[in-house]
């Protein structure tokens, strides 16, 4: 088992490499608030599969391994999570409830 650490994020926990890495699906999570993100996740990578070049697996524990990204890689999957949302509309969860002042 390999070293790793974990951030609570609004009730979701995100885990991180000792070299700053996190998990991408965790991170999806933590920002959409989505229980779908492995859904998003894999819908990103087969829309533009550079995405999935920039990630590598990590083995958190015995027998759980996850895909990490660079913060490089985190910057490109975030453009392409704001696609999604422009391509598809924003996840159903509560926090999307977006409000616009004029």
């Amino acid at each position: 088992m390999k070293r790793y650490y974990t951030i609570q994020l609004d009730g979701n926990a995100v885990r991180f490499t000792p070299g700053g890495e996190v998990a991408v699906v965790d991170a999806i999570q933590a920002l959409s608030g989505s229980d779908r993100a492995g859904a998003i996740w894999q819908d990103r990578r087969k829309s533009d599969p550079q995405l999935d070049r920039r990630c590598r697996d990590y083995l958190f524990r015995k027998n759980a391994a996850a895909e990490v990204v660079d913060t490089e890689g985190w910057e490109e999957i975030e453009k392409a999570l704001i696609n999604y949302i422009l391509e598809k509309g924003l996840p159903d969860d509560p926090r999307w409830n977006l409000t616009s002042t004029v």
